[in-house]
């Protein structure tokens, strides 16, 4: 089985960058695991890590956001088809963002900033650049690439619509532009530099390269109340709950509050029978493992 680093859904606060020495550490700690409940599972990152590895026979994933576990189903049972790539402009975005199906949860992952499920992905200057990449490389139109030059100046030829995948398209336009840039015209080139939505929409492609999918169990449900049934000495379950520090409103648990649901975590650890490993910066319980990563894309800018 071919391995994939960095796989999970586009999502604020995600594992993707660390879970591989996350899920290297905790099966070192724990060899006899072979079911995994990763109960505040977000943009699944951790989840996918351990389906790779050839002992764990089953992995629980559990969000509380219904969109997002929504989305996750639908890759999972029918992959992601020419529907995921359609345009969604801002007030598409501001209409659906809150919907518990697969698109509300597209909506939130692939089309709002950094992440956050709120606001939309682009400001209104660079929706107006960005749209017309964006069905340039997805439909291989070379209309729109004209429309493109109109507000630009940037001339892009049409033989780099020929290559196979959206991926390829994105990364050739993507360098054409960077190169190309007219300092005429008074648009922020920087921001053309990337287009985020197909970026993220190519990071939900890749799950459908992974073989074990299938012996993936998708809940949406408060943590509190998923059923653990699986045998004692070879289950753990995973937390990472939100951090003191985080202003999120989408985490949709103790009212919002970060302190009742710390006290709701630490509670739940306290009577649980079975191994639990949390993630956080400040905890009451064993310190077994720590890291140093950069967090980027926060309110504060990078950090460690």
């Amino acid at each position: 089985m071919k391995y994939l680093p960095k796989l999970g859904l586009p999502y604020q606060g995600s594992k993707r960058k660390n879970a591989k020495k996350i899920v290297d550490f905790i099966l070192s700690d724990f060899p006899e695991c072979e079911y995994v409940y990763d109960l505040f599972g977000g943009g699944g990152a951790i989840s996918f890590e351990f389906l790779q590895r050839p002992q764990i026979k089953k992995v629980y994933y559990n969000e509380i956001n219904t969109g997002i576990v929504e989305l996750l189903k639908d890759i999972r049972d029918n992959g992601v088809s020419e529907k995921y790539y359609k345009w969604i402009d801002r007030e598409t975005f501001h209409k659906h963002k809150y919907d518990d199906d697969w698109f509300g949860g597209l909506v939130k992952c692939c089309w709002s900033f950094g992440n956050n499920q709120q606001n939309y992905l682009f400001s209104e200057q660079n929706e107006k650049l960005k749209k017309p990449l964006h069905l340039a490389i997805v439909d291989k139109d070379e209309k729109h690439l004209k429309d493109f030059e109109e507000i630009s100046g940037i001339k892009i030829p049409s033989q780099l619509l020929e290559y196979k995948t959206i991926n390829e398209r994105r990364l050739k336009i993507m360098s054409f532009v960077k190169k190309n840039k007219n300092t005429d015209k008074r648009i922020e080139f920087q921001q053309l530099e990337q287009l985020e939505q197909l970026q993220r929409l190519e990071q939900l492609q890749r799950l459908e390269q992974l073989q074990r999918l299938e012996q993936l169990e998708i809940v949406n449900d408060s943590f509190v109340n998923v059923e653990i049934e699986t045998p004692l000495e070879k289950t753990i379950i995973y937390l990472d709950p939100p951090y003191g520090k985080s202003t999120r409103s989408t985490y949709q648990h103790g009212d919002n509050d970060y302190n009742i649901m710390q006290e709701e975590v630490n509670k739940y650890i306290d009577n649980s029978k079975y191994r639990i490993y949390l993630s956080g910066y400040e905890s009451k319980y064993l310190k077994v493992f720590e890291y140093e990563t950069i967090m980027n894309a926060t309110p504060l800018g990078s950090t460690k």
